[in-house]
């Protein structure tokens, strides 16, 4: 890593943490089937499509070509009388300088003008299904870290906004270092979330594109509103690869740093069938109804 590289990531983490809101509209965790699988722990890895939604930064790391169609399932916010389990969706392909991403998730979003009430301290909050079509590009600013702006369009309801995604990912030998910024134009009502990651991810083929393993730590730097409430997430996951990239095994864990709400689990699968095209599932599970998920996933990726 050349000598500006470390001063370059610090200044950009203190603009990024600058950008951090106290209360914040969307969870990560809801795409992307590797991220899932390592419980969430995916800012400083993030190297296949779903960079595109996690660090667009990490599209630097792509190895060539990735593509992929991601289906999954959550589980309803308990409590909440009109809520219902919703499905999320990804299409994305990455190159290692652009990403193209069709995606819909659940956010979380604070009526304008809502506050705490009194006595209880909570704020109303409602969910939103949105989808949002997205491009993002990147920029090097030292030969070992790169910036990634993900721009897009994202509509729910019955409304239109454009919002901007930002992420940075820098390299000390196979130490990655990652952080990315979300809803930085309040798009919907969507308040701006700051994540950072640390992970060791050395790589090696012929053991797999994302192997031989990686092992991965993500905080949260700011509140996310969800209908039971503010939380602030940790996560630590790992995964590996076995026979040559034949096989790849995730096992994740993440828990609220605010309360004390208990950890939720996950874990993951990939099997290649056919020269570069995997398939790939994921299932999290917590006492929480709303922390229980699952998905599947097709890959093309070489």
């Amino acid at each position: 890593m050349s000598s500006g590289a470390p001063k370059s990531f610090f200044l950009l983490a203190i603009c990024l943490r600058f950008l951090a809101s106290s209360l914040c509209a969307q969870t990560f965790d809801q795409v992307g089937e590797r991220a899932q699988g390592m419980g969430g722990a995916f800012v400083a890895v993030a190297d296949d499509a779903s960079a595109i939604y996690w660090n667009p930064g990490g599209l630097a790391n792509v190895y060539q070509f990735d593509s992929q169609l991601d289906i999954g399932v959550r589980e309803p916010f308990s409590g909440i009388s009109d809520e219902k389990g919703s499905r999320t969706l990804f299409i994305g392909a990455a190159m290692p300088a652009l990403g193209l991403a069709y995606y819909r998730t659940r956010t979380a979003v604070r009526p304008p003008g809502s506050r705490k009430n009194e006595g209880s301290g909570e704020v109303r909050v409602s969910t939103l299904a949105t989808g949002n079509a997205s491009v993002s590009l990147l920029q090097t600013i030292v030969d070992t870290l790169v910036i990634g702006t993900t721009l897009r369009v994202a509509h729910g309801g019955a409304d239109t906004a454009f919002d901007l995604d930002l992420g940075a990912m820098g390299a000390l030998g196979d130490l990655r270092m990652g952080m990315t910024a979300r809803n930085l134009r309040h798009g919907l009502g969507s308040e701006r979330q700051v994540r950072a990651g640390v992970a060791f991810a050395p790589r090696s083929l012929p053991t797999g594109a994302y192997g031989p393993f990686s092992i991965a730590f993500d905080a949260d730097l700011s509140r996310t509103a969800t209908p039971a409430g503010d939380t602030r997430e940790a996560a630590v996951g790992s995964e590996q690869w076995w026979a040559k990239g034949v096989l790849g095994t995730r096992a994740g864990v993440h828990w609220s740093t605010l309360n004390e709400a208990e950890p939720v689990v996950s874990g993951g699968l990939t099997v290649r069938i056919w020269r570069r095209l995997f398939v790939e599932g994921h299932m999290t599970k917590g006492n929480a109804s709303r922390d229980s998920s699952w998905g599947t996933a097709a890959r093309l990726t070489f």
